[in-house]
């Protein structure tokens, strides 16, 4: 079995390593096609890589990939692959939709967030978003199984006028337990707080923000690529956005991590903390109800007050519990096997 992966950044392919490893032992070649980015040495031993080349026209992707599809299902031709395995992402989708028509393949779609939500809190024009909206959903129901990757995604992709029949049972973020773990880092004596995550409008970094100003004998430190102009208070430690490899590293300087966002699916950040045996404190919004929670779920309001409470109880404990339960549940062997068996349901059609 032959499978093509679409990105428009390849440098994404740096936070979805684990996820694409995971299919590297259950499928013949992987082949992933880019517009932008230059790909690692390390990947390109593991995967095929196919530079597209798209119309300069505007900074719309949408747009450019209406110029330019001829001209890409011309380069993808010559690609011999069974299916399209692709990550919910508007681009992506408009490229599945036309590639498996031309290419006479099907594709499989794992749905990881609430795009919906991310375009209302980003204030996006609601016309614009009604727009958007109605064609996710159009690509969706072109596509042989829409995988969401929690509960209550399930949930709304019916609600948002997917078909029943291609909506599948949630399949999981995992996590990688041999690279995410326990280190002795060089670390700060106070107690420290991490944010991991871009800094945006749906994440309510500028709220979080506000409560770190008022905590000055709390350390925080944050990691993430910058989408908005945020003024950071003097007890924040602002990394910048860090390689993936770098995040272990990031975690292990801190006793305890937040996670304050308005939307997520399901949360890597949760079971990254975790695994480094490092509690949580997550806003309700963002909690999947699949998840066990060890730290705290509560209002973005109430984060001060929850911060203090955890600063004085057990985190170790609580951490070690919490690796224990991700290194049993969440594994990459399990998501790439769920994920492979859908593949070839839609191969074998």
């Amino acid at each position: 079995m032959k499978i093509l992966m679409p990105f428009y950044y390849v440098d994404d392919l740096d936070f979805y390593f684990p996820l694409v490893m995971s299919l590297t032992e259950r499928v013949r070649e992987i082949h992933i096609a880019y517009v932008e980015g230059t790909p690692h040495d390390e990947w390109k031993r593991r995967f095929c890589f196919h530079k597209l080349n798209v119309s300069s026209f505007g900074k719309s992707k949408t747009m450019q990939f209406f110029l330019s599809r001829g001209n890409i299902s011309q380069q993808l031709e010559k690609i011999d692959s069974d299916g399209i395995f692709a990550l919910s992402e508007l681009w992506t989708l408009e490229f599945c939709s036309y590639c498996s028509r031309k290419l006479k393949i099907p594709f499989v779609v794992w749905v990881r967030g609430d795009h919906r939500k991310v375009r209302e809190v980003r204030g996006v024009n609601w016309f614009k978003r009604l727009i958007i909206n109605h064609m996710e959903v159009r690509y969706l129901n072109q596509a042989v199984f829409v995988i969401p990757n929690c509960l209550s995604l399930y949930k709304k992709l019916k609600e948002w006028g997917v078909e029943k029949g291609r909506v599948t049972q949630p399949v999981y973020n995992c996590v990688d337990t041999r690279m995410f773990k326990p280190l002795k880092v060089p670390r700060s004596d106070k107690f420290t707080v991490a944010y991991a995550g871009r800094i945006c409008p749906e994440k309510r970094v500028v709220e979080l923000l506000k409560i770190i100003g008022k905590m000055k004998d709390v350390k925080f430190i944050m990691a993430g690529s910058k989408g908005m102009d945020v003024v950071f208070p003097k007890n924040v430690e602002y990394f910048g956005k860090l390689p993936f490899l770098e995040m272990p590293t990031f975690y292990n300087k801190a006793d305890l991590v937040v996670l304050p966002s308005i939307t997520e699916g399901f949360p890597s950040v949760i079971l990254e903390a975790y695994a480094c045996e490092k509690p949580v404190l997550v806003a309700k919004e963002a909690f999947p109800k699949e998840l066990e929670v060890f730290g705290e779920v509560a209002s973005l309001d109430e984060f001060g007050q929850k911060i203090r409470g955890l600063q004085n109880s057990d985190l170790k404990t609580l951490g070690k519990k919490a690796r224990n339960y991700v290194k049993k549940r969440f594994n990459w062997n399990q998501f790439g096997e769920k994920i492979k068996s859908y593949l070839e349901k839609v191969v074998t059609r």
